[in-house]
């Protein structure tokens, strides 16, 4: 089994492949993840700026929940009744836009007196 000294085709990094696989038109990059990046940029539509928006949405989003907001009211565990997600006092649907703000010692939903 031969190997071949090349760069890879997303990173740049130096790495030995296989040259059955090169053959074939594998091995063009270092690893799984290096070619699942390769992939995601040649689709149609790859934005790099919605990507990196996304990847700070994935940060907060899996962000560990604060002690001050997990104490207080028996409901808090991170998340409303609705499923809102809470960070910062601030409870985040799942496009991490704001709906209202938790107050751990209150046992009214905010909406209450609205009449859905």
């Amino acid at each position: 089994m031969s190997k071949t000294r090349r760069n890879c085709d997303n990173c740049g990094k130096a790495y030995l492949a296989d040259n059955r696989n090169l053959r074939r038109g594998w091995g063009l990059t270092c690893s799984k993840s290096c070619a699942a990046s390769k992939r995601e940029k040649s689709k149609p539509g790859y934005c790099p700026k919605r990507v990196a928006a996304n990847n700070v949405r994935r940060e907060i989003w899996n962000a560990p929940i604060e002690p001050s907001v997990v104490g207080g009211a028996g409901r808090f565990g991170g998340y409303t009744s609705e499923g809102y997600r809470i960070f910062g006092g601030v409870a985040y649907n799942e496009w991490d836009e704001p709906v209202y703000n938790v107050d751990p010692y209150e046992d009214t939903h905010p909406h209450d007196g609205d009449n859905f």
